[in-house]
């Protein structure tokens, strides 16, 4: 027999696990003589195990190697049959007859694929042009293809996969688009440690979903004609089928919408991550005889044949008897509801793989309607996490009539976008529910989409109607594309500004959730002053030109982040939480640019300097004053309205007798209002103090009622408690500083920080809950 043009080939299950056990160390591992182990450790080499004759040494693989392996791993861990071992070649013949020799990175064949995995890695992360690989990628393809299935039979030829798995590479636009044009795939860090986890999770049945990553719609090569009987009808407008398949049958064609995943394509990610630990605790119960009598929930993408029966038996208008033939195609039967009950057959020997299972599958629901289904079964059942649900309910109202759901809708959306962009600055930035985190995925979905609606860059509620903001571009698919395509231009410069630390994400203070907040709120305000300064209308230039002239202003913040210490950087921007530590953020990036452009900022940042340049002390005196009467009206108006206002027979109103449990503070406040003088006394409740103030709210049946404006933690407070109140008692602290003026007492500049946190805070809250109250 011809000797095969390509290999080596590892076809043997034990030969396979020992190049498993080498190539998913994170280390490179040498044996020497001792004589020589000085020479290695000069170069790194660490000593791992001491011998009489021989020391062994290890040492960090290189990035490169390193993503080789890892990407090697994961098709071990999806148990392809054969696998490369190192120094894989393909032999090949050019088009004009001469011979050549091409070195694979990564090949992997099952029945029915054949991977073909070129690895790309960058020791930093930074754009890089592949568009010579990618060429030569191409030119190649044809040829080794030829020459590849010279090793299997016709007729029984596997699918070719071509995929460059790469690490640290900011993928340009225009290699994405000739990537996919020339049916490549691409892998990033990323998505290879998603799949990685996933089939870890899964088990060797998750193999199916990678694959239909990129295969989506092709058909399954032997997985034709499969045929079960089946009810078909219609509800809620809906055509559905009613049947029973095995886990055979459906493992290969189903896929579960992880929010992991994160599709460019638009549509909604509503399943949270497979638990692993359900999934063998379901394979356990499967093992000991365990069935499952409630549905697994799926959808066709396509509309599949039916063929009715006898026309004899079909007589009812609503149902009809027949033969539902399953669709043979990658990524074709979506999984609403049930996706451990189907996976839990993974890690079971193929003998289970015949078990039955009820299934009740929808013909070409929209995917939005799916997540509506999702959240609907499973609301009751699991809470489903805010990241999830902030990405996803929007989703769910991008159509809606309530304007304020639409501008979070579109929110989201761009949040989505700029998360899956492989050219984008936040391409795989933002942490998702139900897979570990890696270092540099520290922003927060729900972080990004809240900054986008108070920026009221894409538009802002007035008199119940959206008004537009200067990214809204009309259709919603054109909003979403115009706002991502300004900010990703906005934040690329910011990138490139200093990459390193743009990717060093918390560890630099750029690319953090209260940063990114606070560059959103500067783009509205750049927006706002080039209108007046230069009479541009933002609503109808192009985005190029849009972020030109933003770049043209925000000059100084890429000089700043340039050339500014790690030590300047961290005392700007480091330590900011909460709506205040945005607005800190914020205000200092004002400071920069006013540097250069003194009459830029807001009014209130104007306010702010004004203030911090003259009297500090004077606006924390007002501030302490004006928020004390605040505390009281709120929780005196709150009593109100949970109590009523009406005169009880001990002649007492009912909000003052049942919203105050303690006499005491009753009583003291009647003292003082009889100490005051004839003809100047004050309602009783003006003679309460913060003190007083905080017993009531604390009080057991008030406190549902206070928590959601007054329970604030402080930075660095404990967590886990019931109350976080400690702010009051500070805040009531320093009103002895404006009240007693002869107090040898000045503020301090903690002091005016912790004044400053707590407004933006209380008033926050303030704002949100007050209107809630008072029309309750």
């Amino acid at each position: 027999m011809e000797p095969l043009p390509f290999g080596p080939i590892l076809n043997d299950a034990d030969l396979k696990r020992a190049e498993y056990r080498k190539r998913n160390s994170k280390f490179t591992f040498k044996s020497v003589h001792p004589a020589d182990v000085e020479k290695y450790t000069a170069q790194g080499w660490e000593i791992q195990r001491a011998g009489k004759t021989r020391i062994k040494l290890k040492i960090l693989k290189r990035h490169d190697v390193d993503l080789e392996d890892r990407t090697w791993c994961l098709f071990y861990h999806m148990g392809f049959d054969e696998l490369s071992g190192k120094n894989f070649t393909v032999k090949y013949t050019r088009p004009d007859g001469t011979q050549g020799t091409k070195q694979i990175d990564c090949f992997a064949r099952d029945d029915e694929t054949i991977f073909i995995v070129e690895c790309k890695s960058s020791k930093t992360r930074g754009p890089k042009q592949l568009q010579k690989d990618i060429q030569e990628t191409v030119s190649l393809q044809e040829p080794l293809r030829k020459e590849i299935y010279k090793g299997y039979p016709k007729g029984n030829r596997p699918k070719l996969v071509w995929v460059y798995s790469t690490n640290n590479i900011a993928w340009s636009a225009a290699d994405v688009e000739r990537a996919a044009s020339n049916n490549i795939g691409i892998m990033t860090e990323s998505e290879l440690f998603y799949f990685d986890a996933f089939v870890r999770h899964i088990g060797p049945a998750g193999r199916y979903q990678i694959v239909s990553e990129f295969l989506a719609g092709q058909k399954i090569p032997r997985l034709e004609n499969q045929k079960l009987p089946a009810i078909r009808g219609k509800i809620g407008g809906y055509t559905f089928y009613y049947f029973v398949a095995t886990p055979r049958q459906l493992l290969k064609i189903a896929f579960v919408n992880h929010q992991a995943l994160n599709h460019p394509d638009g549509k909604p990610a509503y399943q949270r991550m497979i638990s692993a630990s359900r999934i063998k605790k379901i394979g356990k119960f499967i093992e000991n005889g365990g069935f499952f009598p409630t549905n697994l929930l799926l959808n066709f993408l396509d509309k599949p044949s039916f063929d009715l029966i006898d026309p004899k038996v079909n007589v009812d208008p609503n149902i009809k008897f027949g033969w539902v033939h399953l669709p043979n195609k990658y990524r074709s039967a979506w999984v609403i509801d049930g996706q451990h009950r189907l996976y839990g057959f993974s890690h079971l020997t193929q003998d289970f793989w015949t078990e039955s299972l009820f299934v009740l599958a929808f013909e070409k629901m929209e995917t939005v309607k799916e997540a509506d289904l999702f959240v609907t079964i499973n609301h009751e059942q699991k809470s489903v996490p805010k990241s999830v649900l902030i990405g996803l309910m929007a989703d769910l109202k991008i159509d809606s009539s309530n304007p304020k759901e639409r501008i979070s809708a579109l929110c989201s959306a761009v949040a989505r976008s700029l998360n899956s962009d492989k050219a984008s600055p936040f391409f795989q930035r933002m942490a998702v529910h139900g897979v570990p985190p890696l270092e540099r995925q520290n922003l927060t979905t729900p972080e990004i989409v809240n900054g986008l609606v108070r920026s009221q860059l894409i538009g802002r509620m007035a008199n119940k109607v959206l008004v537009p903001g200067p990214f809204y571009a009309g259709e919603d698919n054109d909003t979403v594309k115009r706002a991502s395509s300004v900010i990703n231009g906005y934040f690329d410069s910011i990138r490139s500004s200093a990459p390193n630390r743009w990717e060093d994400g918390r560890a630099a203070f750029i690319s953090v959730n209260p940063g990114i907040r606070a560059h959103l709120m500067l783009i509205a305000e750049a927006v706002n002053y080039l209108t007046y300064k230069k009479g541009l209308d933002f609503s109808s230039i192009e985005e190029s030109e849009f972020v030109n002239q933003l770049n043209r202003i925000s000059e100084p913040i890429r000089q700043y982040i340039q050339k500014a210490s790690l030590d300047a950087l961290q005392r700007d921007f480091g330590r900011k939480f909460g709506e205040g530590g945005v607005r800190e953020y914020l205000f200092r990036l004002f400071e920069i640019i006013a540097a250069e452009f003194p009459d830029f900022g807001s009014i209130e940042f104007k306010k702010f300097v004004q203030q911090k340049a003259d009297s500090r002390n004077d606006w924390a005196n007002k501030l302490i004053i004006d928020m004390t009467q605040h505390i009281i009206d709120y929780v005196i108006n709150t009593l109100k309205g949970i109590y009523g206002t009406k005169e009880l027979k001990s002649g007492e109103k009912a909000y003052w007798a049942l919203g105050i449990e303690k006499d005491r503070i009753k009583r003291n406040a009647f003292d003082k209002q009889l100490a005051a003088p004839a003809g100047q006394q004050l309602p009783k409740e003006a003679y309460l103090d913060i003190v007083d103030i905080i017993e009531i709210i604390k009080t057991d049946k008030n406190w549902l009622h206070f928590e959601p404006v007054f329970n604030i933690p402080m930075v660095n407070e404990k967590k886990g408690k019931k109350y976080y109140l400690d702010w009051m008692q500070t805040f009531n602290e320093l009103r002895r500083i404006p009240a007693h003026k002869t107090s040898l007492r000045n503020y301090e500049e903690a002091d005016f920080e912790f004044l400053s946190w707590i407004e933006s805070e209380f008033y926050d809250r303030l704002e949100k809950y007050s209107d809630h109250v008072q029309g309750s």
